[in-house]
């Protein structure tokens, strides 16, 4: 009998799936195992499901770089070999980038990929304006309060809390991209988008409120440094 094997792989989400929601998008990755026949382990009890976990549940309209997923699986099949009958089958925008075999007791990488980097770009009203100093008072205040509002509640965060490193800009063709490094903590995080709005509506940003999202990477960082969860082996 084959022996149950757990592989880490890196999933495309480009952008014919970028209007995909999490649970589309976990659906579409099933279906996909489904059509590779990829004999997966399942969940015991009542409603047994395969067991798949992911790095983390992207927003509705942001595309990826890379997504990564934890999948049990029963196949005496290499790595490679798996990768390949998945890409046979994958829809376009979910192919499978890469992958390693994990250990048996691996921490879920919801709970440590703690770390991403974000590329917000949208137009600017200013194709003269210095991005540089525009970005300064942002980049150097110490502390930057900033009204958070979810259904349940509204609290006062301090967004620098969040935004680890200074956010670059790069304009072309009459649009900006913003760079931005951003934490995701046990207490909470900012998203892309709010940052994008306190810029323009706080530090006079000459961005409208239209923007697009990509996820350029999602990190495990500790006091060694920051890694994909391909490069992590816990």
């Amino acid at each position: 009998m084959a022996e149950l094997k757990k592989l880490r792989l890196a999933l495309n989400k480009g952008e014919k799936l970028r209007f995909l929601s999490h649970l589309d998008y976990a659906q579409a990755v099933e279906r996909m195992i489904r059509r590779a026949e990829i004999k997966m382990a399942f969940s015991e009890g009542f409603n047994p499901h395969m067991k798949i976990s992911f790095s983390s549940a992207l927003a509705l309209g942001v595309t990826a770089a890379a997504e990564y997923i934890d999948m049990d699986v029963i196949e005496d099949d290499s790595l490679e070999s798996i990768i390949e009958r998945l890409n046979r089958v994958a829809p376009p925008g979910l192919e499978v980038l890469g992958g390693k075999e994990m250990p048996d007791k691996v921490k879920k990488m919801m709970a440590i990929c703690n770390f991403a980097i974000y590329e917000v770009t949208g137009p600017v009203t200013d194709e003269n304006a210095d991005w540089n100093a525009l970005l300064k008072p942002f980049n150097e205040a110490p502390e930057i309060s900033y009204e958070k509002v979810t259904p349940k509640k509204t609290r006062i965060i301090d967004v620098k809390e969040f935004v680890k490193e200074p956010i670059v800009a790069s304009v072309k063709d009459g649009m900006v991209t913003l760079t931005m490094g951003i934490g995701i903590y046990p207490q909470g995080t900012i998203k892309p988008s709010e940052v994008w709005n306190l810029g323009k509506d706080q530090y006079n940003w000459p961005i409208t409120s239209g923007y697009e999202i990509h996820r350029k990477a999602i990190m495990v960082e500790n006091e060694e440094g920051r890694y994909t969860p391909l490069e992590i082996n816990y």
